[in-house]
């Protein structure tokens, strides 16, 4: 039986970033949640059935920073990583609440992510370089290597290893600059084998403005990019002249306003996990549901106010949207607090059949 959908509150600045635990066998971990805010937290919820708390959530942990949070990931069950303005990168122990520092950038880091199959953790900042890091060899000599990179980074994702398809790190950047690496070679140049630090591809944004965020397919096929000009491009990795005919981009998170066709900014895109549809994230208060495939949206949520970011959890039963990104200035006010909207979507991310059209 579905639990009932709720808010979240006491976030004080807007949320940067949303991370669900991502593995959905972990009956303990499924459903904790890691929330990175621009007001110098991240906090760890437990959204499960049942969970204890006012709103049907509990905190499990709070990690304050000296400034604000950018991103956030998960290494393993008890240890999380954390972006921040202060350029460091931080090991965080859900466990027991203690955080070390992993290392630094010259500028603030911008974006976090890790890849389960290669034990590897890449953050990508605004001094224009990806590093390198293996956690599991301590903090004192985490860092493997520091790549330069020929813009600011602005996203950044890992895609899934599938039968078909390698894991990816996509680095999407100032300039409409797109770096895809194979995370296996990346592990390969750590280890001291012949394998160069060098991107598989290098590619330039379709879209025409600064980029926004970059989300990998389940598949582990392709990529999905969205732009500070309302705009969305479904990409693919292979180059074969077959596969990309299928990319295509389109305009979406705009409304007219007295006359005026109003174009607002995409923030954030979160893929399903199981289904293969995915959530744009607006300036415009809505969060959008999206049939790739059919090129069609499916489902719209209309929030109080702009949308930073969202997260499906694992095994996909769950959405949590982030409404607050900008206009806060009105303290007290539902259409300016920072809020989490929790919702369960196991039937609205499904794709539509043609009896459903």
């Amino acid at each position: 039986m579905a639990f009932p959908e709720f808010r979240v509150a006491g976030i004080g600045e807007p949320v940067s970033s949303l991370a669900f635990y991502p593995d959905a066998s972990s009956t303990r971990r499924s459903r904790h949640l890691l929330v990175g805010s621009w007001d110098k937290f991240v906090r760890v919820y437990d959204v499960s059935d049942g969970a204890a708390g006012a709103d049907g959530v509990r905190m499990l942990q709070s990690f304050e920073h000296p400034a604000a949070v950018l991103d956030v990931a998960w290494i393993n069950e008890s240890l999380a990583a954390s972006a921040c303005l202060d350029r460091r990168v931080r090991l965080l122990n859900t466990e027991n609440g203690q955080s070390v520092i992993l290392g630094k950038h010259e500028q603030g880091v911008s974006r976090l992510r890790y890849d389960p199959h290669t034990q590897l953790l890449f953050s990508g900042s605004w001094d224009a370089t990806l590093k390198v890091w293996d956690p599991s060899r301590g903090a004192d000599a985490s860092l493997c290597h520091t790549l330069a990179l020929p813009g600011k980074v602005f996203a950044m994702d890992v895609s899934p290893r599938t039968p078909s398809a390698p894991p990816r790190l996509v680095v999407a950047m100032s300039e409409r600059s797109v770096f895809i690496f194979k995370t296996h070679q990346l592990r390969e140049a750590v280890n001291g084998q012949d394998a160069l630090w060098e991107p598989e591809q290098r590619r330039e944004s379709s879209l025409k403005f600064m980029l926004r965020d970059v989300r990998c397919m389940p598949d582990g096929e392709g990529y999905v990019t969205s732009s500070v000009e309302g705009r969305v491009a479904v990409e693919f990795f292979r180059m074969d002249a077959q596969v990309q005919a299928n990319k295509y981009a389109f305009k979406c998170h705009r409304k007219e306003v007295d006359g005026i066709d109003v174009v607002y900014p995409i923030h954030a895109i979160a893929f399903h996990p199981i289904y293969g549809t995915f959530a744009t994230c607006g300036g415009d208060a809505h969060c959008a549901l999206w049939d790739p495939k059919a090129k069609k949206r499916i489902r719209q949520y209309v929030l109080p106010s702009p949308v930073s970011t969202a997260a499906f959890s694992a095994d996909g039963s769950v959405l949590v949207i982030a409404s607050g990104a900008e206009n806060l200035e009105t303290a007290g006010s539902e259409a300016h607090d920072v809020l989490l909207h929790v919702k369960y979507v196991v039937d609205e991310a499904k794709p539509k059949s043609k009896s459903d059209k």
